[in-house]
């Protein structure tokens, strides 16, 4: 035993020897100390991160509806979130619940159904499809409310929760399953009132965004589209919401005619599992997934997101089968840069989106791009130009897919028709292959309502019949002005067709069929080769992943385009010329106030086809309100210096 002993301690003299050796050789080295020191740093900051976000077994995701979701495709900005700074991303909890699909430590999910938050019909069927991956998976899921709204439609939250395998509602709470009556407002007697006369030109019957300026009740063509339209979207909820509750078509038909219904009267009829309130839903759920509260971990779903990898991140060193680039596009449609919510948008600027697409067709390790198009449309032009930039990606070898959001429709649909592959969720609208345009003599309101006088001088004083009051507001076409703009609106819709022609591999004649301003549900569209598959942004990458050849059960490397961000935009230096400009894939004026490519919000004027089925009151007067932020937020009644919208879609 005293060999041993005395063997430790020499052990124990010669280590301290050597720290002493080390240390004199580090204090004669102070860039060698000052690297090692840094690096410890480093290593120990990782480390404290890995720890802090370790995942720890028996994870139940939550998501709580009552935080604010933005349904936005576009990352929110680190600006944003300092504005912001409880907003949460709706695709961040998509990612998250894929991600968690396969994480074995997450045993299931618990999602709680309140708050303001409007989703349309395809934010929903996105959300569900994400919910039917998790439950494939064998992961327990839970949805819960307080009640099905209290004073409006409820459809549209009970379509969220039925996919769900439990669903739960107090005892107080209703469930507002109810067919929905839709009101639309017409404005001709009020413009007349106010002495506002509109012109407009449309191609063709079913274009009817402007039919409430002109007329006092729906046209025929406008009635059955609509007719249509809503036929296609509740037939999808019908059909989906007698698969999940394991009832017969028939029966949700009834039921649609007989609610709103009590809580005890949905138990009854199998719309939900139990009334229960929030705390027992949680201790029934850990009953479930034989766990208890002290042995089970609760993470919010996009804590989850923020903690663990990205979905399709890179995973090591270069990616081997190259990259997938996606690039959003929401809003209304214009020439010039995006802008963001700070600056007058979200919307989509031809000149964002075109070096964004010519940004990734440079890069030569992206192999296919998908573009994710959220927009009821805008400007003709600008919409050329970027069909225009798509075609010059695809002849430069890029494979190109649509990805179709709540809305992509007229212009929307114009730029995504060359695409290789057209991926759309059933209740896209989407279609609407015609054009429009108006413009508004005001003089009459200036003049006998507010009693402002105008007086005129012609550049050219001996003319009598040219055009200078093509663009005025204070007058209304001329023969001759709306012989001209006829003559402009047939040579767009000929276009537009021809382009979806080519696009689509159709004859002109099955294209002239489904045009005409008609617009169609992702459904619909489908049947009618308008797209090509049923899906959300996880499909439309399966496609890519597809055409490229890269392997089913392969995780595509995803990168956001443009790759440049708001800091990394402040701290480069200008643009040298258009090239820099390309590579960069950002405008020379994007600046911090403008948005890092293109941006995004929804300005369409079909948005009450969707989103009013979540409205919290269903009257008139919503409606109306929902037809005016619509209209002031939206191109087609927009009014320049000129009071003319030019070749909008």
């Amino acid at each position: 035993m005293s060999k041993i002993i005395h063997n430790l301690q020499n052990i124990e003299l010669d280590s301290f020897k050597k720290l002493g050796e080390v240390t004199k050789y580090l204090n004669e080295h102070p860039m060698l100390r000052s690297f090692l020191i840094s690096t410890g740093f480093i290593v120990t900051s990782k480390l404290i991160k890995l720890i802090k976000n370790r995942i720890k077994r028996n994870t139940i995701l939550e998501i709580d509806f009552t935080n604010t979701i933005d349904t936005s495709d576009v990352d929110i900005s680190p600006i944003e979130k300092l504005f912001d700074p409880n907003i949460i991303s709706f695709r961040s909890l998509l990612d998250a619940i894929e991600k968690a699909a396969d994480d074995k430590k997450v045993i299931g999910l618990i999602v709680r159904l309140s708050g303001e938050n409007q989703f349309s019909l395809a934010n929903i069927q996105e959300f569900r499809n994400a919910i039917s991956f998790f439950k494939s998976k064998g992961k327990r899921t839970v949805a819960f409310t307080d009640s099905f709204c209290e004073a409006g439609s409820g459809i549209g939250r009970y379509y969220m929760a039925s996919i769900f395998h439990d669903v739960y509602m107090a005892p107080s709470g209703t469930l507002n399953l109810i067919n929905t009556q839709y009101d639309f407002a017409f404005i001709k007697k009020t413009l007349e009132k106010l002495n506002i006369v509109p012109d407009t030109i449309t191609r063709k019957e079913y274009k009817n965004a402007l039919n409430g300026l002109v007329n006092e009740q729906l046209t025929e063509p406008e009635k059955e589209s609509m007719n249509a339209i809503f036929k296609s979207l509740y037939e999808q909820i019908i059909e989906d919401i007698a698969k999940d509750r394991s009832l017969t078509k028939e029966r949700v038909n009834e039921l649609f005619e007989s609610g709103p219904f009590s809580s005890d009267k949905a138990l009854v009829n199998k719309l939900v599992d139990s009334t229960l309130y929030g705390d027992e839903v949680y201790s029934t759920t850990y009953e479930k997934l034989e766990t208890t509260k002290k042995d089970s971990n609760l993470l919010y779903a996009h804590k989850y997101n923020a903690k663990t990898k990205p979905l399709y991140g890179k995973k090591f060193g270069r990616s081997q089968q190259g990259i997938i680039a996606l690039i959003n596009a929401e809003g209304t449609i214009h020439q010039g840069s995006s802008a963001n919510k700070y600056n007058g948008g979200p919307s989509i600027g031809s000149d964002s989106l075109v070096l964004a697409i010519r940004s990734a067709t440079l890069d030569k390790d992206v192999k296919a791009i998908v573009i994710r198009v959220n927009s009821g449309g805008g400007s003709y032009i600008a919409s050329d130009m970027v069909h225009h930039e798509i075609e010059a990606s695809k002849k430069a070898g890029k494979k190109i897919v649509i990805s179709m959001g709540t809305y992509c429709a007229s212009g929307g649909y114009f730029l995504a028709c060359n695409a290789d592959k057209i991926v759309a969720l059933g209740a896209t609208l989407t279609g609407s292959i015609g054009v429009l345009t108006a413009k508004f003599n005001l003089k009459g309101m200036w003049e006998e309502k507010v009693h402002v006088k105008f007086d005129a001088l012609h550049l050219n004083p001996d003319g009598a019949t040219d055009n200078s009051t093509y663009f005025s507001s204070l007058h209304n076409y001329t023969e001759k002005q709306l012989a001209e703009v006829n003559s402009y609106m047939d040579f767009i819709y000929e276009d537009f067709t021809s382009k979806v022609s080519k696009g689509r591999r159709l004859t002109r004649d099955q294209v002239e069929e489904i045009a005409r301003g008609r617009v169609w549900t992702g459904a619909q569209a489908l049947k009618l080769s308008l797209v090509d598959k049923l899906g959300g942004l996880k499909e439309a990458i399966e496609v890519a992943k597809e055409l490229v050849g890269i392997a089913s059960n392969v995780q595509p490397h995803v990168v956001t385009y443009p790759k440049e961000t708001v800091l990394s935009q402040l701290i480069a230096s200008s643009a040298n010329n258009s090239q820099d400009l390309e590579r960069r894939g950002t405008p020379a004026q994007a600046s911090i106030t403008h948005s890092v490519g293109v941006s995004t919000s929804i300005f369409t004027k079909f948005s009450t086809l969707t989103k009013l089925i979540l409205l919290p009151n269903n009257s008139i007067s919503s409606i109306a309100n929902t037809l005016i932020n619509n209209q002031k937020n939206s191109n087609i009644l927009s009014m320049n210096q000129s009071s003319l919208i030019s070749s909008s879609f």
